[in-house]
């Protein structure tokens, strides 16, 4: 009668555990009773010699594992999907084999090679079919002696297939950026190159906007950072370049304020405002290698294409309209002003 070999592994198991508790149970009583330990001694024995006496028999069934992965050279098409699998094996053989292969997983992957097998239509997608049972001879060959393959599950496979395109794509920087005190960051960041040619399959590669660096973290930074950083590649792409350098600028700022006027944008000619206070006092942090800027370089606005004017708040907001790219940190105050608005006099 078929035993199979997982329900056997697991009968083995019990058994040990069984008599393991009974001689922990038992351990006060050897001390007292030196019988009860040679009668111990000897069921591990007979029990030992059972488990040998039962492995050395043939006639023990069992399901295996056996990883499969697939590959392809074909230039404008990609594998979908995992390409590794596994195959379950039924098999028949010896006790101790059996054993073997449940104690240790010793199969390499067999690989398929997809390049020149037909491509067919399957549930509206195109692929591969394959027949496992062409592969038995292969895969029997495989087993340790005395053991014999049964049946291979599933018995097909399908390895859907799509499209490669290439695509230039925009490299961009994942990168969490911690400056020293009194530092900050002086420019522009770059990479080198910005952008890369990416091939996958079309219906992702169509979709990217930029792919990213792997993530970074830099702390401390004083002074400017040259780093060769690697792409954030999945296993489906194919990359022109693997990694990028990125410069990024850095230097010591100095903090500095001054006094800019607001003034009125989109109102009508023939009005005037008049603004309590006119003034706001901007702050902004500058690289040391920055000329200081001048009140002109700024400009504050109570912007009034954003304002009704037959309901007008009792304060106007004023917002920043224009400022120098290369400072940091810029402040303002006050954000709202006292107002009025009165007609032009003619002359």
């Amino acid at each position: 009668m078929c035993t199979n070999g997982l329900f056997f592994m697991e009968k083995i198991k019990a058994l040990f555990l069984k008599y393991f508790q009974l001689l922990i149970e038992q351990t006060q009583e050897f001390r007292k009773d030196r019988n009860a330990l040679i009668f111990l001694v000897f069921l591990f024995l007979s029990t030992g010699f059972w488990i040998l006496n039962a492995l050395s028999k043939d006639n023990y069934s069992t399901e295996l594992k056996y990883p499969i992965k697939f590959s392809n050279d074909q230039p404008n098409e990609l594998i979908k999907g995992d390409l590794r699998r596994n195959l379950t094996l039924k098999v028949k053989g010896g006790g101790f084999a059996i054993l073997n292969y449940q104690l240790n997983e010793n199969f390499l992957a067999y690989n398929i090679d997809l390049t020149n097998l037909a491509r067919v239509n399957f549930n509206e997608a195109e692929g591969v079919i394959i027949s496992t049972k062409d592969y038995m001879d292969v895969i029997e060959g495989k087993l340790a002696t005395g053991m014999t393959l049964v049946e291979v599950l599933p018995d097909t496979l399908f390895i859907p297939m799509v499209d490669k395109v290439s695509k230039m794509i925009a490299v961009q920087l994942d990168a969490k950026l911690l400056f020293n005190q009194q530092c900050q960051l002086s420019g522009e960041i770059t990479l080198k190159p910005d952008s890369i040619l990416v091939s996958g399959p079309k219906n992702i590669v169509d979709t990217m906007q930029f792919i990213k660096t792997k993530a970074q973290v830099f702390e401390g930074l004083s002074d400017t950072l040259i780093r060769n950083i690697g792409i954030n590649e999945k296993d489906w792409m194919d990359l022109s370049e693997k990694r990028v350098v990125v410069n990024i600028p850095v230097e010591p700022f100095t903090e500095t304020s001054m006094h800019v006027p607001v003034v009125a944008k989109g109102l009508p000619d023939s009005l005037e405002l008049k603004a309590f206070p006119s003034q706001v006092k901007v702050s902004y942090r500058l690289g040391l290698s920055n000329d200081l800027y001048s009140p002109g370089d700024f400009k504050f606005v109570v912007d009034f294409d954003q304002i009704d004017l037959a309901n007008m708040p009792a304060r106007f907001k004023v917002k920043m309209d224009v400022a120098p790219i290369d400072v940091g940190a810029v402040d303002y105050s006050p954000l709202f002003v006292e107002y009025i608005l009165e007609k032009k006099s003619h002359r």
